[in-house]
């Protein structure tokens, strides 16, 4: 079996926006199958998903989601039992590995290593809903700790201050624990005030919503949500959660509505805990494809993943869309010489930084030699690829020490890729010739 492209494209904001086209459909056929507990069939919906084109995140917000909404709705309403909403839960579980494996095989070039804690509420219980947040999100890049279900306060602190996130996010789906969601949130603001916070789950008090927490309605967006959070200042103490921590009130059927099964809970624990092994055979298969795509000094792509990723997108019905990059660092040697070979490593370093920084979500920067860089610009006009070129080199020269120059070939992407490195290879070398420290367009453009 051929493994999948290493890199990712188009950008993952692109694709958490792509057009759900028959999710709608796709949706009834998952909830059909969950009424049956069907795993096999569940799988086969999620395939019909991928290959239809929709982005994992997509599946998890227009096809998984709402199959799940419409199977809790049904038990609370008592339809059906606590033990086919647990069968429910396995066969999604099942799915949700499948689509995890499908994210991580991606491998988005993470823009963040940030942490991000997920939590159910104490007294919550099924959050499956949290578990395809931290998926979407450990997709993403984030550094995701996924504590699942009913997290007392006090277990809530511990793991506050044992592990400091970034962001925290708490989900509250059944009526009735306003008061000890009140108390996570002062709990994190208490243990550190720089900690963000989002919220889910139709159960939150309506309140919350106007103080200052974000609202994470689906997995579609959450990671816009944590990027927005994490690009602002801390959340102030809102007065209102005073006011919920003291209301300590509860209806009569808060919690389960349906019977008791403890042989069904059970055995939905045992498939969270097989579900999660399988999620942690990913991640090792995962850090083992990384290891041979990724250049271990700068943290970019290597030449081998840069190679893969150009062969499949010159392969695409949209390849004459791209633009590609070649870059070279001016008078490397010089450094290496002057200042040895651990000041050009850092000065390396520092270009892979800079490059990473420059160019746009869904642009695949690469190392591709000793002082050798590229980038892959998919659906980029050379124009605006010329643009994204020279903020490559303004960022370089800003952010180098010694400060260095490169120069910047262009070119247009083609069905030959090696006809397209060439081009650009052409313009690098004319951007040399004409006295370095510039950005040139492939024979023909003008940039």
């Amino acid at each position: 079996m051929t493994p999948p492209a290493p890199l990712s494209l188009p950008s993952p904001a692109r694709l958490r926006r792509a057009p759900d086209g028959g999710a709608k459909a796709l949706a009834r056929r998952f909830g059909d199958v969950l009424r049956v507990g069907d795993g096999v069939a569940a799988e086969r919906v999620i395939e019909d998903a991928l290959a239809s084109g929709m982005a994992p995140a997509a599946i998890h917000a227009l096809v998984i989601a709402p199959a799940m909404v419409r199977i809790g709705e049904l038990w609370e309403a008592r339809v059906i039992t606590v033990a086919e909403e647990h069968l429910a839960t396995s066969v999604t579980q099942r799915a949700l590995i499948r689509l995890f494996q499908n994210q991580s095989t991606r491998g988005v070039l993470a823009r963040s290593r940030e942490r991000v804690l997920l939590a159910g509420v104490q007294g919550q219980r099924h959050v499956l809903g949290l578990r395809m947040i931290a998926d979407v999100l450990e997709a993403e890049g984030y550094d995701v700790l996924y504590l699942g279900e009913d997290v007392p306060v006090d277990s809530l602190r511990e793991f506050l201050l044992q592990h400091r996130p970034a962001v925290v996010g708490l989900t509250m789906g059944l009526h009735g624990e306003t008061a000890s969601l009140a108390n996570s949130l002062w709990t994190i603001h208490d243990a550190d005030p720089e900690i963000r916070i989002m919220l889910g789950g139709r159960a939150v008090p309506a309140v919350l919503w106007s103080v200052g927490y974000p609202r994470v309605a689906s997995s579609l967006e959450v990671a816009d949500v944590v990027e927005d959070l994490l690009a602002g200042p801390p959340q102030p103490w809102p007065s209102a959660v005073d006011r919920l921590r003291t209301d300590a009130t509860r209806p009569d059927d808060a919690g389960d509505p349906g019977e008791s099964d403890p042989m069904a809970a059970m055995l939905a624990r045992a498939v969270d805990d097989v579900a999660e092994v399988a999620r942690d055979h990913v991640r090792r298969a995962e850090t083992y494809r990384d290891m041979a795509f990724r250049d271990p000094l700068t943290d970019l792509a290597n030449r081998r993943a840069f190679e893969d990723a150009l062969r499949a997108l010159t392969e695409a019905p949209t390849a004459a869309d791209g633009a590609i990059l070649t870059i070279d660092v001016d008078a490397f040697k010089a450094v290496n010489d002057q200042r040895g070979h651990a000041a050009g490593d850092q000065v390396l370093r520092a270009i892979g930084h800079a490059i990473r920084n420059a160019v746009r979500p869904g642009d695949l920067p690469a190392r591709i030699g000793g002082d050798e860089f590229a980038v892959l610009l998919p659906r980029t006009a050379v124009a605006v690829a010329a643009d994204v070129g020279n903020r490559i080199r303004a960022a370089v020269g800003a952010g180098t020490d010694p400060p260095v120059s490169i120069s910047v070939g262009v070119a247009p992407l083609s069905a030959d890729p090696r006809a397209a490195l060439l081009a650009a290879d052409t313009a690098l070398y004319e951007a040399k010739a004409g006295g370095r420290d510039r950005v040139v367009g492939a024979p023909g453009l003008t940039v």
